[in-house]
């Protein structure tokens, strides 16, 4: 009996239209409600008014939402999150990997009345601005000396709390946690669980994801439930990924030879490429050699055209089928858009699905 390529990948398909897939993990710009500016001939970027949360993000921190203006020294400034967005659309963002978060932010004058203005202060007020900073609320993002450790290194090295997490984080990946590695920011928790006689462990969100939490109840001597708290677990999975093989300047036209493939740990949201898919592409900000190259570091450009045919790439255990398909809608690498297999009809809206667009006419159905 010979089966065809369409049937193989009809029922994939078919799974992907009725469930609905999850959001890529991406990086965030957590705009702040206020922050108080440390000098008032300084420009407000980018990291003086949010919370910048993962590597792309953090990379955007120098970006300048509003240029210096003395005259505003004594009023508050309002950024709305549009303000923003225009401003980094117009520096050529990717927002495939990056999500903008928050609504207004009030940025205040200096508390001191004695401003540091003029050509002459330019210096002393860079000075002020990395000693002072801004009067907002602390960074929530993941805790300098929480470093990755393996997630079966935790198992024999970490604390009471971060074995427990590491266990919850194998279950949840299965076969694919032998290249799991973990952050675990739990201080607090282990401080919380030394004199209990015991403690549970329950992970919230989505334990695949780049990050979540994990929440901590202690338990007192006479069985009742003390309080509780949060430990944040930052993830990344060991993939094999292309790495840079020289340093590679930002805007640099790609070939092949600039890369080898290797295992590398990388966001679990991240789109692994492969070499043949970067060939002619720009890099958005340079790579030092040995670093891994994934989609949000290209220069965001449009791979996939509307109404446009590419191949559709299904993969499981040990198999991968493709097929050919139509894009509904344009995208970069990175985005997931929406499909249908060629041989539907264009009007047949239950023969659509969701994709990734992982290089030029290439897509891929999203992990169950």
């Amino acid at each position: 009996m010979i089966i065809s390529l369409r049937d193989i990948l009809l029922p994939a398909v078919i799974t992907a239209v009725t469930l609905v897939p999850d959001v890529l993990g991406a990086d965030v710009i957590q705009l702040r409600h206020s922050v108080r500016r440390a000098a008032v001939d300084q420009p407000v970027r980018l990291g003086d008014i949010a919370i910048l949360d993962g590597a792309q993000a953090e990379a955007l921190a120098g970006i300048v939402i509003r240029p210096a203006d003395s005259r505003a020294a004594t009023g508050v400034i309002h950024i709305r999150v549009a303000e923003v967005r225009g401003v980094l659309d117009d520096a050529d963002v990717y927002w495939g990997t990056l999500d903008l978060e928050g609504g207004l932010t009030l940025v205040r004058p200096p508390a001191s009345t004695r401003q540091l203005v003029g050509r002459d202060s330019e210096a002393r007020a860079i000075g002020a601005t990395e000693l002072k900073g801004l009067n907002a609320e602390p960074s929530k993002g993941r805790s300098a000396h929480a470093a990755f450790i393996a997630a079966a290194d935790l198992l024999d090295s970490g604390g009471m709390v971060a074995r427990e997490i590491a266990k919850a984080m194998i279950i949840s990946w299965g076969p694919e946690a032998s290249g799991l590695q973990l952050a675990i920011d739990a201080t607090a928790a282990e401080a919380m669980v030394a004199d209990a006689t015991g403690f549970s462990v329950e992970l919230l969100g989505n334990p695949r994801s780049d990050r979540c939490n994990a929440r901590i109840a202690g338990q007192r001597e006479n069985g009742r439930p003390s309080r509780a708290t949060l430990a944040r677990v930052d993830v990344r999975i060991v993939r094999s990924v292309p790495i840079a093989s020289r340093d590679l300047r930002a805007g640099r036209k790609l070939a092949d030879s600039d890369f080898e493939m290797a295992n590398r740990p990388v966001r679990p949201s991240d789109v692994v490429l492969g070499i043949d898919s970067l060939e002619d592409r720009q890099l958005q900000r340079s790579l030092v050699a040995g670093a891994p190259m994934t989609a949000g570091l290209l220069k965001a450009e449009f791979v996939v055209e509307r109404q446009g045919r590419v191949l559709i790439v299904a993969s499981g255990t040990g198999i991968q089928v493709e097929a050919p398909g139509i894009a509904m809608e344009k995208g970069r690498i990175g985005d997931t858009i929406e499909c249908r297999l060629r041989t539907a009809g264009d009007r047949d809206r239950n023969a659509r699905f969701s994709a990734v667009v992982i290089g030029p006419g290439r897509v891929r159905l999203p992990d169950r």
